[in-house]
């Protein structure tokens, strides 16, 4: 089996594998220079007749079942995973993959908008949506930021987040909103009864604002009881109460001195407790700013399974979660049983920009594989051509496998095209 991510790369090695047949499968081959030709006879330890007989009779027999002639993109080989496994994972036996999913999506927005006024609870939320749209100053048509935010839920890395709240209803969100607002006017109070006890504890200490440097530390303490938080801890006040540096004029009075020098610890304790409120407060600020966009996620969400159901479609995107939740739990020798053969080899090219899951996905196969006498894997890839991040390509994962434990060797040098990571692997280590 070998692995590549598009069926143009899929073509195309089709095509050298058929073509470096056919160059072997000609007797003159034997007399030839042909360089790749003399480091398999020699890597195998084969005889140049005996390589040029293997070749005809294997391009033959690719060419009589050219349909197993297995070479295929990741997606391709998921989806005949799945396909196999339709009963068990309760999907139609008969679903079509919808390859355009930006189409999908947009339908599923525009049957969101159109049920507006319809629905009392969907479209308070719709004008909600516009309203804090415009509060922003960015337009309130909402049609736009919809189609937007609704490829989050073809994004591999978003899925397993998103999917936890589906059976979340505009009601769960609704409820949520009112608790964040309730836990945000009571951190608000908290922040104001510790800035005004602060400001309280100065001013009967009989101390002024001008008797501290440059009036930082109470200016903070009254910033922060009139609510005004933005940037409140962009400076270095924390490190001179810490240090009991920059705390009060060089040329106050000793007396003043030492009363501030009495105070601070109390000041020290209040200043942290402040922190800890106004990062809470930001916090759930931020929270409750992007509740109003998740619930409209999750209302597109819905949407778009009503239409996956309507029309017997399954996302390609959404192939690899599926396999992941349910699949991989299976032993290798059942997924082979049921997909009706079963690979000792793999090749997997492009490896940077595998993703994660679809990692993960293969490894139950590759292990099974390597764990046999005869099984092998060759990965290939350079992170430094890595393209496919936005859909979840991890080129790290290249990098990384050099460090997977009971590693013994990392990198060779493949002659051809320049330096190729290479890694071998038996019973699913890195070797």
């Amino acid at each position: 089996m070998a692995i590549t991510f598009t069926n143009k790369a899929v073509a195309e090695m089709k095509e050298r594998i058929i073509g470096a047949l056919k160059d072997f499968s000609n007797p003159d081959i034997i007399n030839n220079n042909n360089s790749m030709f003399k480091e398999l006879s020699s890597e195998l330890s084969l005889q140049p007749e005996t390589l040029h007989l293997k070749s005809k009779e294997l391009l033959n027999s690719i060419l009589k079942n050219y349909a197993a002639f297995d070479v295929s993109t990741i997606d391709k080989f998921t989806q005949r995973i799945i396909r196999t496994f339709a009963f068990d994972l309760k999907l139609p036996l008969n679903f079509d993959v919808e390859l355009d999913t930006e189409s999908l999506l947009n339908k599923a927005v525009d049957n969101l908008i159109s049920r507006a006024g319809s629905n009392e609870q969907l479209t308070k939320l719709l004008i909600d949506f516009a309203i804090e749209k415009t509060d922003d100053d960015k337009s309130w048509d909402v049609a736009f930021d919809f189609n937007k935010i609704a490829k989050l839920l073809v994004k591999e890395t978003d899925i397993t987040y998103i999917n936890t709240l589906k059976e979340k209803s505009l009601n769960d969100f609704k409820e949520l909103k009112e608790n964040l607002t309730k836990q945000r006017k009571s951190t608000e109070t908290q922040i104001i009864e510790t800035a005004h006890k602060t400001l309280m504890l100065i001013s009967e200490s009989g101390l002024e604002y001008s008797d501290f440097s440059r009036k930082t530390l109470p200016n903070h303490f009254s910033k922060a009881s009139q609510l005004d938080l933005n940037r409140l801890y962009d400076n270095k006040l924390q490190e001179n109460i810490t240090e009991r540096k920059n705390i009060y004029n060089k040329t106050l009075d000793a007396s003043l001195a030492e009363i501030i020098d009495t105070i601070l610890p109390e000041i020290e304790i209040n200043y942290l407790a402040l922190k800890h409120f106004v990062y809470h407060h930001k916090f759930l600020s931020n929270f409750y700013k992007n509740l109003t966009p998740l619930s409209v996620l999750n209302a597109i969400n819905q949407e778009l399974d009503l239409l996956k159901v309507e029309q017997n479609k399954l996302l390609i995107s959404e192939f690899n979660a599926i396999l992941s939740e349910e699949v991989k739990t299976q032993p290798a020798s059942f997924i082979y049983e049921r997909i009706g053969e079963k690979f000792q080899h793999y090749f997997i090219d492009e490896f940077q920009d595998t993703s994660q899951m679809q990692w993960e996905n293969l490894i139950p196969l590759l292990g099974n594989s390597l764990s046999s006498e005869n099984g092998s894997a060759l990965i290939v890839g350079d992170a430094k051509q890595a393209i496919y991040r936005w859909r979840g390509g991890k080129a790290e994962q290249f990098i990384e496998l050099s460090t997977i434990e009971g590693s013994k060797k990392a990198i060779q040098i493949l002659n051809g095209f320049g330096i190729w990571p290479i890694v071998g692997f038996a019973q699913g280590f890195c070797i």
